[in-house]
């Protein structure tokens, strides 16, 4: 498996996908996962009617169970039971559509809360690490976003808004570099604007939540700017759809816990969060966080901004997991030609969640959590996120006890994705 990890990301895009000034063809890519979606990159394009896999150990939030059969049938969990019950019956399921489980562990499909993918190449690394949802954490172009849907045996897309930020920020700098477009993204320059934007992003745009680029230190949009939109966002009309905020500093995260975001993403770079920032998000119905602690570490390692500190960024996860806060594990894996920092797909998910042993002080239960069913209640995902009847089958099997060392995540065996299984690993 490691091979083929090493395969998929060894080249984001054919040559064929870059211009001579570094940026994205989208154009490209977006015909590229078009055909890639009609020839079906999985070994397995559709799923089978009726499979099993039989003596795996199901993990759940209390634990591990002894091991245990599981039925899917039509791309859903119908049975979890012991082969002498009489629902366990597998008589009507084909020999070469029942795996063998021992030693290993049942997952729910692990869920990469703030990713970057924008080709199948991606989506494949993503799978074969036991991703089977990411959240797409800024979509460009809506073709783009909708030529990554619908793979089936791949990893399926949650899908963002185009990042909301003023024409001055570093970000809309980043966005124009990235797609070689003067006139691609559409900032915001003044209040009167964020209604029409966020209606069309929700519509036009097809995302299911709104991305906001914080003030500090980016220069991106302003407190007062961050709460309309907000409103916007949570307008009966529009189901209260989620706003996730991109913050890396102090201010930051108290603008968007004013402004009443949903959700931020990143962790602190200049300091932690003080006791009083602490207690406002420990408060019951408040934003989650995503510290995304791996692309924190790269930031300070490569891209050296001045003032900022790792320990400062893992200090206020750690702080905010011993207040109660729920954290999501996300990595914002990217490989953009143009990004000043890289993190690869996949893989950075399983270093993600180790961050959340060592350095946050999860138990390695609390982290997987922290990859399924929490993400799964934050983002709506009420058809996945645990492995329970009636639940779609997003469903990884790896050797080993992940409770015990996390790192068992890494051992990989197999992958379904809503029922379909993932061909690429050997």
């Amino acid at each position: 498996m490691q091979n083929y990890i090493q395969l998929s990301q060894g080249c984001s895009f054919g040559h064929e996908d870059i211009s001579p000034h570094g940026h994205i063809n989208h154009a490209q890519v977006i015909i590229a996962n078009s055909l890639a979606r009609e020839q079906g990159l999985s070994r397995r394009t559709t799923a089978p009617a009726h499979f099993a896999i039989t003596n795996a150990r199901l993990f759940s939030s209390t634990g591990l169970s002894p091991a245990r059969t599981i039925i899917v049938y039509n791309r859903r969990i119908t049975a979890i039971c012991s082969t002498d019950e009489p629902s366990c019956t597998l008589t009507s399921i084909p020999q070469d559509a029942i795996y063998d489980g021992e030693g290993m562990t049942l997952l729910p499909g692990l869920i990469d809360s703030h990713a970057h993918p924008s080709n199948t190449t991606h989506l494949q690394a993503l799978t074969a690490a036991g991703v089977t949802s990411t959240v797409l954490a800024n979509c460009p172009l809506p073709a783009l976003c909708s030529s990554l849907d619908n793979h089936p045996g791949l990893t399926s897309i949650i899908r963002g808004s185009l990042a909301a930020t003023s024409p001055n920020s570093t970000h809309a700098a980043l966005l124009l570099a990235q797609g070689g477009n003067a006139t691609l993204p559409r900032f915001i320059s003044n209040l009167t604007q964020i209604p029409g934007w966020v209606a069309s992003e929700l519509s036009d745009g097809g995302a299911d939540f709104i991305k906001i680029i914080g003030s500090a230190p980016a220069a991106g949009l302003g407190a007062a700017a961050q709460a309309l939109i907000v409103r916007e966002a949570h307008a009966p009309g529009r189901r209260r759809r989620l706003v996730i905020l991109h913050a890396s500093s102090t201010i930051a995260f108290a603008q968007g816990l004013e402004a009443g975001a949903d959700q931020i993403h990143h962790s602190t770079l200049d300091a932690p969060l003080d006791n009083a920032l602490i207690a406002g998000f420990a408060v019951p119905g408040t934003a989650v966080v995503c510290p995304t602690l791996t692309m924190m570490r790269v930031i300070v390692d490569q891209v050296g901004p001045p003032g900022a500190t790792f320990a400062a960024a893992f200090e206020t996860a750690r702080r905010l997991h011993v207040a109660g806060v729920s954290l999501l594990v996300g990595t914002d894996g990217n490989l953009e030609p143009m990004s000043p920092a890289q993190v690869p797909f996949g893989t950075s998910l399983h270093d993600e969640l180790e961050n959340m042993v060592a350095l946050v002080g999860m138990t390695p239960a609390e982290a997987l959590r922290a990859a399924t069913e929490v993400p799964a209640h934050a983002f709506g995902l009420r058809d996945r996120g645990v492995v329970a009847v009636g639940k779609r089958a997003d469903i990884v099997l790896v050797d080993g006890d992940p409770t015990v060392d996390i790192r068992a995540v890494r051992n990989v065996r197999r992958v379904w994705v809503d029922g379909v299984e993932f061909g690429g690993i050997p």
